[in-house]
């Protein structure tokens, strides 16, 4: 989107500075930023706390999998709209909610040792709780 934008195929400046739409189109980027992104962190911690108790590893690993491109794809969506948003109001609104969101994006990624730790810190809480 960034390139796109760049390239000027999403058309810079399309909406009129200090305009209705653009303070419309404003909000909607922050009021996703604010809602989608630690909508979608809980999201995964609910899913992947409950589901992964009762599973064995491989599919454990491949529930953790799926749910974590779910928060990226998510993530990955307000990004891309709130970019849209900046090439077409050319206000640092947008830009800013999407670097929350790369920043979000980046704690996201999920790793080998990461996957491994969480499993083993869920594998124990069920084991104490039994």
């Amino acid at each position: 989107v960034f390139v796109l934008g760049l390239l000027e195929v999403i058309v810079n400046g399309s909406v009129a500075p200090n305009t209705q739409k653009e303070f419309t189109l404003n909000t909607i980027g922050v009021m996703s930023t604010l809602l989608l992104l630690p909508l979608t962190l809980k999201l995964f911690l609910l899913n992947t706390t409950k589901g992964l108790r009762r599973m064995n590893k491989d599919e454990a690993l491949d529930f953790y999998h799926v749910w974590s491109l779910i928060r990226l794809v998510l993530v990955t969506l307000c990004i891309a709209f709130n970019l849209v948003i900046y090439f077409m109001t050319l206000n640092w609104t947008g830009l800013l909610c999407a670097c929350i969101g790369i920043c979000i994006t980046i704690y996201c990624l999920p790793t080998r040792t990461k996957v491994n730790q969480y499993l083993d810190v869920v594998n124990e809480d069920y084991i104490i709780k039994s």
